[in-house]
């Protein structure tokens, strides 16, 4: 989609302020957190398409340096690896780092850094051709500094990934079940009103995934939402194993998925 047929709010908002207003409604998701599921994520991200639809998008030649921020498993930073120069690769989990340099390890890439900070605490001390944030901003409190910082850090390309105002359906689904009031993540359209603020033009792109999460067993699709909804009682727990136990199919791979679960991610870019 075109910039351009997005029409900014009034530049008096703070869209920031918003941002960390709906911010406060979302589960912390820690460090430790990220430690617990990283084992499961990384095969979650077996079944899902986003890293490619993604890394269509992503503008990358052979003499490039990259920051990857909030690298993850590496279901990005590995290909981008194979095509860059170097990669430096942030992350807050010492789970996830540790999984990406196993298969750094296996594929004889060598050219990557690796760093445990989150990006509020990474001092940046030089410039990147690329600088990325895949799915890794969400949580971040005063978007706008770290949005400051990344565009700093970029002398050609910025490219990040944001939730949809349709993203967390599962979820979604699961606070309705328990009785729960689901509150939306703040999305896009407030990062693109920063950017807008901020003098940059951004460029807004929907990506079409349609891969769901596979699940091994009910125990995992349950760990999820665990993960993902603060506190769960063992009664609401119940409840969600029933529905799911009703709801949910097993594919010809194996795995188990939930019908409704949608991807709903936003590419936002731009040019330095």
């Amino acid at each position: 989609m075109e910039n351009t047929t997005l029409r900014p709010n009034n530049n008096r908002v703070d869209w920031n302020l918003l941002w960390n207003e709906d911010l406060k409604n979302m589960p912390k998701l820690n460090n430790s957190a990220w430690d617990k599921i990283a084992a499961q994520f990384d095969r979650w991200m077996e079944t899902d398409d986003y890293p490619y639809k993604f890394l269509e998008k992503v503008k990358i030649k052979p003499q490039y340096t990259v920051l990857d921020i909030g690298c993850g498993n590496g279901a990005v930073t590995l290909e981008i690896a194979r095509k860059a120069n170097s990669v430096t690769a942030l992350d807050i989990s010492d789970k996830m780092i540790q999984i990406l340099q196993k298969n750094a390890l296996k594929e004889g890439l060598s050219n990557i850094e690796y760093i445990k900070a989150p990006i509020q605490d990474f001092r940046i001390k030089k410039m990147y051709d690329v600088v990325i944030a895949s799915r890794s901003l969400n949580g971040v409190a005063d978007i706008k500094n770290q949005l400051e910082k990344i565009n700093s850090a970029a002398s050609k390309y910025v490219f990040i990934t944001l939730w949809g105002v349709n993203a967390r359906g599962f979820e979604k689904k699961a606070y309705e079940i328990i009785g729960r009031e689901f509150k939306p993540h703040p999305d896009y359209l407030y990062v693109y009103n920063i950017l807008h603020q901020m003098g940059i033009n951004a460029n807004v792109e929907m990506l079409e995934c349609r891969m769901k999460p596979g699940y091994v067993n009910l125990d995992e699709a349950i760990n999820f939402l665990k993960w993902r909804i603060a506190d769960l009682k063992d009664d609401e727990e119940h409840l969600l194993r029933r529905y799911l136990l009703k709801t949910m199919f097993r594919n010809e791979d194996g795995l188990l998925y939930y019908p409704y679960d949608k991807s709903d991610w936003v590419l936002i870019w731009w040019k330095k």
